[in-house]
């Protein structure tokens, strides 16, 4: 019996991994409730936790006491159903279809695209094979095969054609997958032990876990933590009801306008930013502000102006920082990528012996410090997953210091996106870059060859053309969660093993289904990015073509291929210039006490995702600056509830309109 209940918790968090696999994409396309997986914050998974915790946990225990979880148990399956927010929605799965199959349709539907042949670039098992039945394979895929409300049954979707796109695909995004989550082990202790990173997503959701027998949280019997979910809850819920009876009740705005004062910084509009002088209130991102630096909720306000700022200063002397589509050859993408280096350069160094001795105990070496069992494994599982990605990419085609590059690249991005989760809890992250598209600006079209950034693109595509909904923040969060709740990393490691795999077996034939049954999505992020590699590609082999340069582009391979690169000085410029600004901020940070800025504002800058969030970072600081100040510590502590109760108020409102919008689909068959 003692065993049966020992995995009650992970086999219900596995049951609900598979559950969100199978339905994220219906839910995001079909019933169209919100998104599933909606950012590293996912709404599915706090306001699904608050709903068990206030409803469903205390009735267990009403029940028979032994029935309900206990906190350790609801934090491994938090944990766990975190990791399989990873899978099936932008961070992965959804985009791995339409990248696969969609470049068949665009180069029919494209002259231009035809013209070049640019279908003939990437490795045939990279995509679909739709020569054995285009009709059903394609055609099907792009329009649906339901007829009328009758669903397709399973093997109706042409599998065959799929075959040779998973057997290449699986082994590849496998690797990847077990490397990060390796990472995100190895990080670990350095993050939360030796440096003290606040974590407050993990936080706020600890705090709501319930006794050992079950019992609800102390939070739940403080006012003050009911004064701040009433307020965030009935707002947001008032605001949901509003669309179904418009004439009965009226929405709150949480949108400011402060579009008056764009006369008095037309600057800051040159540098596209309009978006923040209209700004959102949101009620989790002002509660979350509340656990964490003021350095970092300062940066986080201010840094998307002073971006747009320099932006419009640039603009006006007829320099466009911010133009051009994703994954081109553009001057942003090279900026962000400044930040992203100089962040994961600072956190090496301030890791360093600690990485040192993990890297040597993987490597079956003597170290001495001591590092943990979950560490060695997560290093093992790094180093492994990255020789198997590197080797895959290899055979691919790409020359092995070009799969080399890219992977330490793809590495740098995760881990960087994984360490704002840390240390800020800004989970909506937007700024895009691409391994592919700096190995460009590094070495040329000329050196590289239009096949070989082919390959590159698509790999970007699929696994990082969404860095803000990928595998290794999720994993970053569960391992704090566990050790939060007294669990051991070591066992989320290995049923996140289990977890992973499981959301991949369920959510790649999910997807792919539902898009054969109701028809590929024409808009939307997943389609735009489909489009990116083939398009890139045109664009390049026409510029090839006018230097006279298209027949021997990429003909050297190996090491000599850095004998003929072009870089771009440039787009090389703007990523040393970000890189260098963002270590003396780091350094300024580590030097003087009062530094008001941190670094985490080169990750996001003037990006949409940053300029959302400025205001409500703003308020959270303001608000913790006034309790603080006039409170002093103890005030600082006492009002501690009432934001938790603001996160957990706006995590249960957005919650609900899923689960009611699914009720009403399921019940009449139509969208709500």
């Amino acid at each position: 019996m003692r065993f049966l209940i020992s995995l009650r918790a992970p086999l219900l968090g596995l049951a609900a991994a598979a559950v969100l696999c199978a339905w994220c994409y219906f839910n995001d396309t079909v019933v169209r409730t919100g998104m599933m997986v909606s950012s590293l914050m996912p709404v599915v998974a706090y306001g699904g936790l608050i709903a068990f915790l206030l409803l469903a946990n205390p009735l267990l225990r009403r029940v028979r006491r032994s029935w309900a979880l206990s906190g350790r148990e609801v934090a491994v399956v938090l944990a766990l159903f975190l990791l399989a927010c990873g899978i099936p929605g932008w961070g992965l799965v959804q985009l791995f279809p339409m990248t696969v199959i969609m470049p068949h349709h665009d180069c029919r539907i494209n002259p231009g695209w035809k013209a070049a042949e640019v279908i003939d670039l990437p490795p045939a098992q990279m995509l679909v094979d739709v020569s054995g039945d285009e009709s059903r394979a394609l055609d099907g895929y792009v329009t649906g095969l339901a007829e009328g409300d009758r669903h397709i049954r399973l093997r109706d979707v042409p599998w065959q054609a799929w075959r040779r796109p998973f057997l290449f695909w699986g082994p590849l995004v496998v690797s990847m997958l077990m490397a990060v989550l390796g990472l995100a082990a190895v990080f670990h202790r350095q993050w939360v032990h030796h440096e003290q990173l606040p974590y407050p997503i993990c936080v706020f959701a600890n705090s709501l876990l319930p006794s050992r027998d079950g019992g609800i949280a102390p939070v739940f019997r403080s006012r003050l933590f009911w004064v701040g979910f009433c307020l965030s809850f009935l707002v947001l819920l008032n605001n949901y009801l509003c669309r179904w009876f418009p004439e009965v009740l009226i929405p709150v705005q949480l949108g400011l306008d402060f579009s008056p004062l764009v006369s008095l910084f037309p600057t800051i509009v040159k540098g596209k930013g309009m978006m923040l002088f209209r700004p959102r209130i949101l009620f989790s991102v002002i509660g979350l502000a509340y656990f964490i630096g003021s350095d970092v909720s300062i940066s986080m306000w201010i840094g998307p102006y002073l971006y747009c700022l320099i932006l419009g200063v640039f603009a006006g002397y007829g320099i466009e920082l911010r133009s051009g589509k994703m994954m081109a050859l553009t001057l942003e993408p090279f900026i962000f990528m400044g930040g992203y280096f100089a962040i994961l350069l600072m956190l090496l160094y301030t890791g360093r012996r600690y990485y040192m001795s993990t890297l040597k105990r993987g490597l079956f070496l003597r170290a001495h410090d001591d590092v943990p069992g979950y560490a060695v494994w997560g290093m093992r599982m790094f180093l492994l997953g990255a020789l198997l990605f590197i080797v895959q990419l290899v055979v691919t085609g790409l020359d092995w210091p070009l799969a080399l590059i890219y992977t330490a690249i793809a590495f740098m991005i995760y881990t960087a996106v994984s360490r704002i989760i840390a240390e800020t809890g800004a989970f909506h992250v937007g700024t895009f870059v691409y391994p592919g598209v700096t190995i460009w600006g590094l070495l040329g079209a000329r050196a590289l060859g239009p096949r070989t950034m082919v390959i590159m693109f698509m790999v970007s595509t699929v696994l990082l053309a969404a860095p803000g909904w990928c595998l290794m923040p999720f994993a970053v969060q569960a391992f704090r969660l566990s050790d939060l709740s007294g669990g051991t990393v070591s066992r989320t490691l290995r049923w996140g093993i289990v977890t992973v795999l499981l959301a991949l077996v369920v959510a790649v034939p999910a997807t792919i289904y539902w898009q054969y049954d109701r028809g590929a999505p024409t808009g939307g992020w997943p389609r735009s990015s489909s489009r990116y590699p083939l398009a890139n590609a045109v664009e390049i082999k026409h510029k090839l073509k006018a230097q006279d340069s298209l027949e021997t582009a990429g003909a050297t391979t190996g090491l000599k291929r850095f004998a003929k690169i072009s870089p771009s000085l440039p787009h090389l410029s703007a990523f040393g210039i970000t890189m260098v600004l963002a270590l003396i901020v780091g350094l300024g940070r580590l030097r003087f006490a009062r530094w008001p800025l941190h670094p985490v504002v080169f990750l996001f800058f003037g990006g949409h995702q940053g300029m959302l969030m400025a205001f409500s970072f703003g308020m959270g600081w303001i608000i913790k600056t006034v309790v603080s100040k006039y409170g002093g510590a103890r005030a600082y502590q006492v009002f501690k509830p009432a934001v938790i109760g603001l996160i957990a108020g706006e995590m249960l409102a957005l919650f609900l309109p899923m689960v009611m919008g699914t009720l009403y689909y399921l019940a009449t068959g139509h969208t709500p």
